[in-house]
């Protein structure tokens, strides 16, 4: 049994656990205002006085806004120093602030613990995508990559299933305790073969390829592997990495095209919205299931369409997966919208209809994971080539930060202004146009090595002229 586990290649699984257990840390974060409104905005809050509307939503969205500064941040820590210390760096952010969130007895000490967090969780987003690209092989790389989500979920169902039944302080122990362990695990992590080959450290670069290879592959597998791996970073290196390059070489402008659509689809179905204000939709409703059991259904059934997804994606592919998780949202949020409708804007009698809004939630959050929140991890590591890669991921983790943010920013107002049914239509309506979008732009990247990724979005007349140099 343990001559098999050595044998296998575990430690490409034991090291994507361990840096996505940085996403368990930040998602602590994104449910945290989910049970901890409510108790905000009570008379007994725990800062000392009640919090307003107006205040919550800021507390809620001020994470989002916080991706401006660490994108830029990130994307020179990732490239100067590494993934491994950047990550590290990352989850320093998001263990100092609950300190502050324990002992906070005004909101601007919370605005603060949320600022910090928003920058580590923004650090360990952006480096985790490239980190776990880059130590999985090509068969298991979307897999590896769909670890993002399922960590994520794990730190989301601890909020969800425990929140509502312990203190606020407790609560804040519990996401101090998640990120130790993320910095206790990672910390003997190895650091990227890619990286280490782009900085000249072809040694370490070997010793790590060793450490994440089964024990049973010889040493032409690994030199095959170097070269590879030597390869595809001195071919994307011949053009430099800067953010004027990134928006000024035509070879970019159809990757970012791509990502531009799928990071729109990922943040304007309403996830930033929907998770951090699940108990307060429920309690909007009549639904016969408390907010609180509730929270806890909405935190378990997403694991299973995790696993699934990771399962899935390196059997069905990229692009059936978003596809099919974009138009499974989109009728979840139809219906959710639909009883909104009935329920304030009609008197249609809709106590038949009490299982349809925490039903469709489900739907929702079944769907998400299975593809959208995922998979666009997984092509943010795999459609950017390594020299432009950490700006690339900054860039677009900074796009999607500004989308959360105005997504969580004015979910509120917007159903006070136009109806609360009026938010998930829309939603919905960006659902169904994203599935379209996947459908004609997205390539397929299945089992694809980065080399063969990078060839295949080429245009036609780069082709013929890269054909042409070679004659």
């Amino acid at each position: 049994m343990i001559k098999r586990i050595k044998d296998s290649r575990y430690m490409q699984y034991v090291a994507a656990v361990a840096a996505t257990m940085s996403m368990s840390a930040a998602a602590v974060y994104v449910s945290w205002p989910s049970p901890s409104l409510p108790k905000l905005q009570g008379d007994d809050s725990p800062i000392g006085s009640p919090i307003t509307e107006e205040e919550g939503s800021w507390l809620v969205s001020i994470y989002n806004l916080s991706v401006i500064p660490a994108a830029f941040l990130s994307g020179w820590l990732v490239e100067s120093y590494g993934r491994k210390k950047t990550l590290l760096i990352g989850g320093l952010f998001l263990f100092v602030p609950w300190f502050m969130a324990v002992f906070a007895n005004h909101i601007a000490w919370l605005y603060v613990f949320r600022i910090m967090a928003g920058i580590g969780g923004a650090m360990i987003t952006i480096t985790c995508a490239i980190y776990n690209g880059e130590i999985a092989e090509n068969d298991i790389r979307g897999r590896l990559g769909s670890t993002f989500i399922l960590l994520k979920q794990i730190g989301t169902l601890l909020v969800l299933t425990i929140g509502p039944y312990v203190s606020y302080t407790w609560l804040c122990i519990i996401g101090m305790i998640v990120a130790c362990v993320f910095l206790g695990t990672f910390a003997f992590m190895p650091e990227s073969p890619y990286y280490l080959m782009k900085v000249r450290d072809r040694k370490n670069a070997e010793k790590n390829l060793r450490i994440l290879s089964s024990n049973s592959v010889d040493n032409k597998f690994i030199e095959d592997r170097l070269t590879e791996i030597d390869y595809t970073v001195k071919h994307d290196m011949e053009n430099k990495g800067t953010l004027w390059e990134f928006f000024t070489n035509p070879q970019y402008l159809k990757v970012i095209m791509i990502m531009t659509g799928i990071k729109t689809l990922q943040q304007l179905n309403g996830t930033a919205a929907i998770e951090a204000y699940l108990q307060t939709i429920i309690e909007l409703t009549t639904s016969s299931i408390s907010s609180e059991v509730s929270s806890i259904i909405f935190g378990l059934i997403q694991l299973p369409a995790v696993l699934t997804a990771s399962y899935l994606v390196d059997k069905l592919g990229r692009k059936p997966l978003l596809i099919f998780a974009s138009l499974g949202c989109a009728v979840a949020l139809v219906g959710e919208g639909m009883y909104f409708y009935l329920q304030d804007e009609t008197d249609v009698d809709i106590s038949s209809l009490a299982w349809l809004p925490t039903s469709a939630l489900c739907l929702f959050l079944i769907m998400n994971p299975l593809g959208i929140q995922s998979l666009v991890y997984v092509l943010l590591g795999e459609l950017f080539p390594t020299n432009i890669k950490g700006i690339a991921v900054s860039v677009f983790t900074l796009y999607g930060g500004v989308l959360a943010f105005l997504v969580s920013k004015f979910f509120t107002p917007l159903s006070n202004a136009s109806g609360r049914h009026t938010p998930f239509w829309i939603f919905a309506g960006i659902c169904v146009v994203g599935a379209i979008f996947v459908l004609f732009c997205l390539p397929e990247t299945k089992g694809k090595t980065f080399a063969e990724i990078q060839e295949s979005l080429k245009s036609k007349k780069d082709k013929e002229k890269n054909l042409k140099d070679v004659c």
